[in-house]
């Protein structure tokens, strides 16, 4: 009898130990970034920001559920987009992204952008060849050039640069929450995984856990 007890006195044990530990883990499905970084978010918010790149077919695949999960989050968070710019290869496209910022253009760049690529397999190796895509979705042609070409465009791709190397980040896409956190598809097993890590962390975060 005495024997019996102890048996379901650790099955309740291991039970409650499985039951209380967390649902993601350090290493595992994310990263710590070392050293944490400084936010820009107000006391009660919780910063997230995304590296994205245009050329990402995974950035392609989670920015609907992205969107959807940050509009869930209301004044929660502050959500930040950059382009990851991790190589000579993505600078080109990171141009375009803040030369869409410049333009207040997004809205109508973003979608299209990564639509053309990843479902229409269209090319973007020179400037001239964003320059056409930005006429072709309303931005007159010179006002793209210059977007492109002002200097603070280029300060901004060397900001995007220097976040990159500081977060530690590999590529696109690279989640950051709280400057202490990375998440990037190679720690999940796919898209909503991804976004559910992140939006752990951001809860963990807001109730002051980690």
């Amino acid at each position: 009898m005495l024997k019996r007890f102890f048996t379901l006195l650790l099955i309740l044990v291991a039970f409650q130990v499985h039951a209380d530990a967390p649902r993601y883990l350090p290493g595992i499905q994310y990263e710590l970034v070392q050293p944490p970084q400084p936010v820009s978010s107000a006391p009660d918010q919780v910063e997230v920001v995304e590296f994205l790149w245009y050329g990402c077919e995974t950035c392609f695949m989670i920015q609907d559920g992205i969107a959807r999960w940050v509009a869930s989050q209301g004044s929660k968070i502050k959500y930040v987009r950059l382009p990851a710019v991790t190589d000579a290869g993505m600078v080109l496209l990171a141009r375009a992204f803040y030369a869409a910022d410049a333009l207040d253009a997004h809205a109508s760049i973003d979608a299209p952008m990564f639509t053309a690529i990843h479902r229409y397999q269209r090319r973007f190796d020179s400037e001239s060849s964003v320059v056409d895509f930005f006429s072709e979705h309303g931005v007159p042609r010179e006002r793209a050039r210059e977007a492109m070409r002002s200097g603070t465009t280029a300060a901004k791709v060397r900001h995007a640069q220097l976040m990159a190397r500081r977060y530690g980040i590999r590529g696109a896409p690279t989640l950051i929450v709280a400057g202490k956190y990375r998440v990037d598809p190679s720690l999940v097993h796919s898209a909503d995984e991804l976004i559910d890590v992140v939006d752990f962390l951001v809860q963990s975060e807001s109730a002051g856990s980690h």
